[in-house]
């Protein structure tokens, strides 16, 4: 409570009380996060409507980035940065096109990432290469792959969110194994049940509205699918790593006067 006394030349007195509320800024437990992942981590465009040349022998997709702050990564660092504004948060991009989940190479560079001491978090979405074969017996040597990156992150310190991979779109030039996503997709959150790490539920969240998320190649994000994405992970960090704010301010009162001159 805050109380304002006004006294003028001839000593007359008026006041006021009001109440003032300080909250505090919110805080995060980690503020560096790395992403990690193929070209949807990475941010690449699937708008099939553009070729490198006009010659029909030549018609290939142009290989093309989004921007570094229309990536998922990228937004999430703003949504981050916007909430947790007493700290400095980065989220870096460690997206690999064409990048499978099953190789031990994958899993080397991952090790190399989160062992580099950079990150106190990863957030992991991969998968969608490994379906490109359209074999389902491809699903237990993903699975074990991420299972083994999951526990790789956990022994070195670094917390593992483990996401689920977007739908595709029937009939897109890239989203051959369309059918494929959802049953992959069940084995993933089962993976994460088991593992006892935070899932996020990318596919739920994009499914209702491929139209406005997924781009003309059928597999890849418009725009605003990668700022739905951010926004899933964001959800996410924040119901689980969201510190409540504490305040130590705590006055008896404070009294301001005003004398005229």
């Amino acid at each position: 409570m805050v109380t304002c006394t006004a006294t003028d030349a001839r000593q007359r007195t008026a006041s006021c009380t009001f109440a003032v509320n300080v909250a505090a800024a919110p805080t995060i437990a980690f503020t560096r996060f790395v992403a990690f992942g193929d070209s949807m981590t990475a941010g690449e465009d699937g708008n099939t409507l553009s070729f490198s040349t006009p010659a029909a022998s030549d018609r290939l997709r142009p290989y093309v980035l989004f921007p570094a702050p229309k990536t998922y990564p990228g937004v999430l660092q703003q949504l981050l940065a916007a909430r947790y504004t007493a700290q400095t948060i980065t989220v870096g991009n460690q997206g690999n096109p064409a990048e499978r989940v099953a190789p031990a190479g994958t899993r080397a560079r991952f090790s190399g990432v989160v062992g580099s001491g950079q990150y106190d978090s990863v957030l992991i979405m991969e998968g969608a290469n490994d379906l490109t074969d359209r074999d389902a017996a491809v699903f237990g040597a993903v699975i074990d792959s991420l299972q083994a990156m999951l526990r790789d992150a956990r022994s070195r310190g670094v917390r593992p969110y483990l996401a689920t991979i977007p739908p595709q779109v029937p009939g897109g030039s890239r989203a051959l194994a369309w059918s494929l996503v959802a049953p992959f997709n069940d084995r993933v959150r089962a993976l994460a049940a088991s593992e006892g790490v935070t899932l996020v539920d990318v596919y739920a969240m994009l499914v209702s509205n491929t139209a406005l998320y997924i781009n003309n190649d059928g597999e890849h994000l418009t725009e605003q699918g990668y700022a739905k994405i951010a926004d899933v992970f964001f959800t996410s960090l924040r119901s689980t790593l969201e510190r409540a704010p504490t305040l130590s301010f705590s006055p008896s009162g404070v009294e301001w006067f005003y004398r005229k001159p």
